[in-house]
């Protein structure tokens, strides 16, 4: 088993930045663009998850983030919202609508008290500002003052190593990094309506039926009552939400290549196949269906990548124009 937490804690001080720019951009619900600044001038910023467009002057969450050999010590907390407070006064950007401290070790009890305690934070720093920020900074006039009493300092809080190996964003990325297994996706479910994304493939597998029963049906309603293609719609459906699901987890989840691989070799796996000739397209989808089962994929997410899941693919290659069962 894979000691994340030894390799996470002997990653430098970009290494680290650069982890949490990974983890952040995969929270792409969450954030419009993620950006890393590094190096002098970066004003109190490591890695920055902007909300809008507007960047800096919407709202954004701020992610500090301090490989120290001990917990983060107060006096260096202090200065660093310190730092992200008095450039956001002198209107370099918004004030961050969250404030992560991403250390790995912690924080000592002092400042961790102080997180846990917002007002109590808010003042000590105000109070005991010339100790903490005057001679990086500047000196606390009543201006500034005002400024950083007006800072919603519960918007503080602490990404410690704990919250970095447990937190399923987190997983597959260390996954990346350091090797181990990712995360399986979770089951499709399929709707009992048809949805609009669906229209392609569900045409093509009336296509399909119409060919192999010299029939034309035109709508999945035209099926009831026959058993066979009422049973193999149903089985077809849940292939593609296994799929959809199947996409959509390690979309978010992982950095896109992995996914695009795995997706290049089940085309692969099934195109001389498809691409012979048939009697008629359910005889094309059902062999196509019957390869892609067999196909073995390599690469981190093979060992998830079920039959269904293969066997979905293919109707999603077909939602993309990538393959037909009725030539």
């Amino acid at each position: 088993m894979i000691d994340y937490e030894r390799h996470i804690l002997a990653l430098n001080d970009v290494e680290l930045e650069k982890l949490v720019r990974e983890w952040a951009e995969q929270q792409k619900s969450k954030y419009h663009l993620v950006k890393r600044f590094a190096g002098a001038g970066d004003m109190g910023r490591d890695v920055v998850g902007f909300y809008t467009e507007l960047k800096h002057e919407g709202n954004w969450d701020n992610y500090q983030c301090k490989q120290y050999n001990k917990a983060l010590p107060t006096d260096q907390g202090m200065l660093e919202i310190g730092k992200i407070l008095y450039f956001s006064f002198l209107g370099k950007f918004s004030t961050p609508q969250n404030y992560y401290f991403v250390a790995p070790k912690g924080v000592n009890r002092n400042l961790e008290g102080y997180i846990f305690k917002p007002e109590a934070f808010k003042h000590e720093l105000i109070e005991n500002w010339d100790k903490y920020c005057k001679k990086s900074l500047a000196p606390l006039d009543s201006k500034l003052k005002v400024f950083i009493q007006s800072y919603d300092f519960k918007s503080i809080s602490i990404v410690d190593i704990d919250t970095i190996v447990l937190d399923e964003n987190f997983k597959n990325i260390l996954v990346e990094w350091f090797g181990g297994e990712m995360l399986p996706a979770p089951d499709g479910i399929v709707p009992v309506q048809v949805q609009n994304e669906e229209s392609t493939y569900i045409q093509q597998l009336l296509m399909a039926y119409s060919e192999h029963d010299q029939i034309e049906y035109t709508d999945i309603k035209e099926l009831q009552g026959h058993s066979d293609f009422e049973i193999d719609l149903e089985i077809q459906r849940e292939r593609y939400f296994s799929a959809d699901a199947f996409k959509r987890f390690y979309r978010d989840n992982t950095v896109g290549k992995l996914l695009d691989s795995l997706e290049k070799q089940v085309f692969n796996g099934i195109y001389d196949t498809a691409k012979q000739t048939y009697p008629n397209g359910y005889k094309c989808m059902s062999t196509v269906m019957s390869q892609a089962a067999l196909v073995v994929p390599s690469g981190k997410l093979a060992v998830h990548a079920k039959v269904d899941v293969k066997q979905g693919y293919c109707h999603h290659f077909v939602n993309g124009g990538r393959l037909k069962w009725s030539k």
